[in-house]
């Protein structure tokens, strides 16, 4: 009797967490039910996202994946660029502070292949946005020894700090490679098979 007592009990509350469930909505049409009440999916993403630390992750042909914080970015010498690109807003024009991508790679462990012959070259950077939009750029275009191009990961526009820093590509005449929110550096040795 207990037994079938507690299956009845089970059954009911799995009726009653479907019925809360179905009752509530939330802006993604996902709900999640917690002691506390529905929650939806868009605030356990943020929770989640707030217990990580806050930051760009460098990963990929690099010693030891690093998370470079807009703290540890403001430790670099800051570079200032003003740039002009056509976006799907229309033309822009800003002018961006941050630190040269360039530096912040240069401080860390890349991982090179030692017999190729300019084995940089190889290497590409995957940047990644908070939204997952994904753009690359090649070692060669920030060298300083090749086209030396002042990419910034830039913490400032127009003087206002942003939430997260944005990859920025002086010269591009249209703003596809600069990827907003950043949260992601991939280096990626291309010559590896």
């Amino acid at each position: 009797m207990t037994r079938t007592r507690n299956y009845i009990y089970s059954a009911i509350l799995l009726v009653g967490v479907a019925l809360v469930g179905s009752a509530c909505s939330s802006d993604d049409g996902v709900v999640v039910v917690s002691a506390a009440g529905p929650v939806s999916s868009a605030a356990v993403a943020q929770e989640a996202a707030a217990e990580q630390p806050a930051g760009v992750r460098v990963v990929g042909a690099v010693k030891e994946p690093v998370t470079v914080t807009a703290e540890r970015l403001r430790t670099f010498p800051a570079q200032t660029q003003a740039v002009e690109f056509d976006s799907s807003k229309g033309r822009q024009s800003h002018v961006y502070e941050g630190a040269a991508l360039v530096d912040v790679l240069s401080s860390l462990d890349v991982v090179t292949d030692g017999s190729a012959k300019n084995p940089a070259l190889r290497l590409a950077v995957l940047a990644t946005g908070s939204d997952g939009y994904r753009a690359a750029v090649s070692w060669g275009e920030f060298a300083p020894d090749f086209a030396a191009t002042p990419i910034l990961l830039a913490y400032a526009e127009d003087g206002r700090a942003l939430e997260k820093p944005r990859l920025v590509v002086p010269g591009d005449g249209k703003g596809g490679r600069y990827v907003d929110g950043l949260t992601e550096l991939r280096v990626v040795d291309l010559g590896v098979n």
